[in-house]
């Protein structure tokens, strides 16, 4: 039978068109929106506010600094995030186009992709997440293509992929350890050595970085694992709960396909094996521990890529529909903050207080630029201590782009000054012996203040409070702003 030319245009036509459509709104979620993400997003813009001498605070960042290195040129040059913005509609925009190649060029995976609510969820994050996400698909890509060929430069460039990935976001360990398991369980170990040998060139970049800032090569790496086990023995340095939250959880499973049980049948298995095993230890790792939208990025796209081949045509219609709805859900709280602000910032934040939302013409983050303006002008080139949150110095410096205050300083490297102490937090594992011994072995884990803290405290005259408390004795309140109080300090023997 020939092929209708009018008929394949059309197609190309569409195609063409939805990829433009979908060009076009990503990047409208992604900037019209005040919204930057809530969960590290400034571990990675102050990194690039940092870099580019825009950051008025010492670095506090919990994560590789690549990402931030990577965008502090674009900080520089524009004084604002807005290129952290665009990057985020590039990276995710790339994910789809990536989609629907692998799948060589599937008009059914293009379409579950394009009405994925995880790629709106995450389109006005500043996160490398979504970068790593890209990386990491190519990285899949082409360990299938080694499972299926045993071609070495698969092999390396699978690698070397999951590595840079690896450079980029911390967690993306947990997914290589993942693919390891899967695809090298009957392979030849020498190739394994070769495969860890790629990831760790691709991880150049985070240890390059690492040792000229920390002098140690695997900064990042040793800090990532501590605050891991710190985080699930203890709660993190400030205690607390741990990560697992029932109603994330729920919402985890909401945004996974609803036909993904179609993955479970003895004849997906017997195709897709090992993709499908992969993506059930990703997914419960999501689900159990981290159960946030924004890990979906890194299976999502294959879990399209192995879906669309079993559903049917109806099954394929619902799954677009229950997508398209979930994916309107999702955007609409980005959509209400460009002109309102509200305590439903995102989809899940959205749901947890739906019986409470709050809405607001004047946004919290204007308020606060205003008052750090006015405290700027009527006490320039100054020091400020600000509380009453350890790192509340942190959210005041990433919102601050002016040069007219000296530095902000948490108020708990100024407890520390004023305590002679320098251990922020620490902890001891240590045997028990059962019987009447006289020694036993214990380890201790410090996370302690930078040696080289140049910070004159002495001479800080001013402390800055988001509600009025946590400041510390022998300083006085002497101003009241639209959302911050400003504090003098009255004893000069502090």
């Amino acid at each position: 039978m020939l092929n209708n030319p009018i008929s394949d245009v059309k197609m190309k036509l569409s195609i063409r068109n939805i990829i433009i459509l979908v060009f076009l709104l990503l990047f409208f979620v992604s900037l019209a929106t005040k919204f930057n993400g809530y969960i590290d997003v400034g571990d990675y813009a102050d990194t690039a506010k940092f870099f580019s001498e825009n950051q008025q605070a010492k670095l506090r960042s919990s994560h590789s600094l690549v990402y931030g290195l990577i965008h502090a040129p674009f900080s520089k040059l524009t004084d604002s995030l807005i290129f952290m913005k665009i990057s985020s509609a590039i990276w995710l925009f790339l994910i789809i186009l990536s989609v629907y190649y692998i799948s060589e060029k599937d008009k059914r995976t293009l379409l579950l992709i394009v009405t994925c609510p995880v790629i709106w969820y995450m389109a006005p994050w500043i996160n490398p997440i979504q970068l790593a996400g890209l990386l990491f698909l190519w990285s899949y890509f082409f360990i299938k293509k080694y499972d299926s060929t045993s071609r070495l430069k698969y092999l390396f460039l699978s690698g070397f992929l999951t590595g840079l990935s690896w450079a980029m976001w911390d967690a993306v360990i947990y997914f290589a350890f993942f693919v390891t398991i899967v695809f090298f369980y009957n392979k030849i170990s020498l190739h394994l050595l070769y495969f860890l040998l790629a990831i760790f060139a691709g991880t150049a970049p985070k240890l390059i970085v690492d040792q000229i800032f920390f002098g140690f090569a695997f900064f990042s790496i040793a800090k990532h694992f501590f605050a891991v086990v710190a985080f699930n023995l203890v709660g993190g340095i400030y205690g607390g709960e741990t990560n697992f939250n029932f109603l994330n959880m729920v919402i985890v499973l909401l945004v996974i396909p609803a036909y993904g049980y179609l993955l479970l049948t003895k004849n997906a298995f017997r195709n897709n094996g090992k993709d499908i095993m992969f993506l059930i230890f990703s997914t419960i790792i999501i689900v159990l521990n981290a159960a946030q939208i924004r890990y979906l990025i890194f299976i999502m796209p294959i879990f399209i890529l192995v879906l669309a081949e079993y559903l049917n045509p109806k099954q394929f219609k619902i799954q677009i529909i229950i997508f398209l709805i979930l994916s309107t859900i999702v955007v609409t709280p980005y959509i209400i903050q460009i002109k309102y602000e509200t305590n439903g910032k995102e989809f899940s934040s959205l749901l947890r207080n739906i019986n409470n939302l709050k809405f607001s013409l004047t946004a919290e983050s204007d308020l606060i630029l205003e008052d750090l303006e006015s405290i700027s002008l009527e006490h320039p080139s100054e020091i400020f201590i600000v509380a009453p949150a350890p790192d509340d110095f942190q959210y005041l410096a990433g919102m601050y782009w002016g040069d007219g205050i000296d530095e902000f300083v948490s108020i708990q490297d100024f407890n520390l000054f004023l305590n002679n102490k320098t251990d922020l937090a620490s902890k001891t594992i240590c045997s028990k012996s059962v019987y009447w011994n006289r020694r036993d072995i214990c380890s201790t884990v410090t996370l302690r203040k930078t040696i080289d803290d140049r910070t004159d405290y002495e001479n800080i005259n001013f402390a800055i409070s988001l509600d009025g408390t946590g400041i510390p004795i022998g300083f006085e309140q002497i101003e009241k702003y639209n959302i911050l109080y400003l504090f003098e300090k009255t004893n000069s023997k502090i």
